[in-house]
């Protein structure tokens, strides 16, 4: 495995802007919605471009769920709380379950599953609850029929707990809100999971998991059917807790996913996250000669974005002595200059205003501007600098989009679209190549396959200039 120097220059050009990583705070809070959440998660609830949060909320012994609504300018309309639960909602799942295109929620506590649709205005109605749960799980189309399903860990769930303990459990969706029992893995002390595409990235189109198991981290390679082959046990050096989050995504930019594993509690001296890099074969090594990052103790997420700009996936842990940290794009991050504090507790990353970089609402009802937009040009390195922009229109966009490169004459390369966890998923060539080339996009991987709405990437490499801006696709 070849690692780029951590020392190689990378530029980001911005309209009116070139930055670097920086060790100033980058998010400054803006709004507090004073909630008192135990989840939050995000999506373009009302179908009007732009993404909106929702979060659990608990209120006199009770159990709500809160939409806000998102005006585009980093402030939201509050809605309503509906009531859910008496007992406990430990975990807000969103999808298009019914496939009526309005996002829906699921609702997991330790004993029942609740499933609300979406009418496409930000209003849900309840229409099923199921005696069983997967809490901590994640969603996507796990044996490739169109429809989405759920993997996840029925903890401590009363019908299930004598037959499945804290086992890995698959239930299948059929498209219409109904699900059926799938493929189960037995075993005990898992606490997460997450699933990814670790194969080829020209060729893997089956979701493979990554479940946090014990002082290390289970990786199951998906058959593509709803099933998992039997997992890779992967432990990493100076770990003396339990793992309990994962997150994805190329961390040193070889086109492969790699992985970043957090524990629940470590010793103030110890570190609690970990990178594994991915060996191009979905095997995985821990960055070598490297002891970990977040010193201390990490209690919610760990999630990975490039949050300021440079073209580097940046990690982010939310709980004590965390924070977001900037990765130099080779698998390495810097501990030592935080690129901010926050998270402090379970979080989503939202362009919020629509300037391109993306800002912070967690489940206590506190929003963060990401400024990385308004730093300015101080701090980034001499060398060949050309000063091109990506203008893009329309943005966000339904079925079609245009990038148009301004700024220098004779731009050489194709534009590659990277999705949140850095997976390159489609690489466009100029229509047009003298003076303002110009890409299009139609939405779709480069395998052919229609890729879901959300947040993309286009970066444009070009001499020692990495020129990106945002994409936001719609349904």
């Amino acid at each position: 495995m070849r690692y780029k120097s951590i020392f190689k220059a990378a530029y980001l050009i911005i309209p009116f802007c070139v930055t670097s990583s920086t060790s100033a705070e980058i998010f400054e809070e803006v709004h507090d919605y004073d909630v008192d959440g135990c989840d939050i998660e995000s999506a373009d609830f009302n179908n009007d471009g732009l993404e909106d949060f929702a979060v659990v909320e608990y209120i006199a012994g009770d159990y709500y769920y809160e939409v806000f609504l998102s005006n585009g300018d980093c402030s939201f309309a509050r809605q309503n709380s509906v009531f859910v639960d008496t007992s406990e909602v430990s975990q807000l799942l969103t999808g298009d379950f019914n496939e009526d295109a309005s996002e829906d929620f699921l609702f997991m506590s330790l004993n029942n599953t609740w499933l609300y649709f979406g009418d496409g205005t930000g209003s849900f109605t309840l229409d099923d609850t199921f005696p069983w749960s997967l809490c901590k799980g994640c969603i996507g189309d796990i044996n490739n029929d169109g429809h989405l399903d759920i993997v996840g860990i029925p903890i401590d769930s009363w019908t299930w707990y004598e037959a499945y303990g804290d086992s890995v459990v698959v239930m299948l969706g059929d498209g219409t809100g109904d699900f059926t029992k799938g493929w189960v893995y037995e075993d005990y002390h898992l606490s997460s999971c997450q699933l990814a595409y670790f194969g080829d990235p020209d060729t893997d189109t089956i979701l493979d998991m990554c479940v946090p198991y014990c002082e290390g981290f289970l990786v199951f390679q998906g058959v593509g059917n709803g099933t998992f082959s039997d997992p890779e046990y992967y432990a990493p050096s100076y770990c003396y807790e339990y793992m309990l989050y994962s997150t994805s995504g190329d961390f040193d930019e070889d086109g492969y996913i790699d992985i970043a594993v957090s524990m629940g509690d470590a010793g103030m001296s110890s570190p609690s996250t970990f990178v594994f890099l991915n060996q191009q074969d979905s095997t995985f090594v821990q960055v070598p000669d490297y002891e970990g990052y977040f010193h201390g103790a990490c209690g919610e997420k760990i999630a990975t974005a490039d949050l300021d700009l440079d073209g580097h996936l940046d990690l982010s842990v939310a709980g004590m002595c965390a924070g977001s940290i900037a990765g130099y794009g080779n698998g390495f991050f810097n501990l030592n200059e935080r690129l901010s504090i926050n998270p402090g507790v379970n979080f989503v990353f939202i362009d919020m205003d629509l300037d391109g970089d993306l800002d912070l609402a967690d489940r206590l009802g506190y929003i963060y501007r990401n400024t990385t937009i308004n730093l300015g040009c101080e701090g980034h390195e001499s060398g060949p600098i050309y000063d091109l922009v990506l203008d893009v229109l329309p943005n966000s966009f339904y079925a079609f989009v245009s990038i148009q490169v301004s700024g220098f004459s004779d731009v050489g390369g194709n534009i590659q679209i990277f999705d949140l966890s850095g997976r390159l998923v489609a690489e466009l060539e100029p229509v047009s190549g003298k003076g303002e080339a110009v890409f299009q996009w139609n939405g779709v991987s480069s395998s052919g396959s229609e890729l879901p709405s959300g947040i993309y990437t286009a970066r444009l490499y070009f001499g020692n200039t990495v020129t990106a801006t945002t994409l936001l696709k719609l349904k």
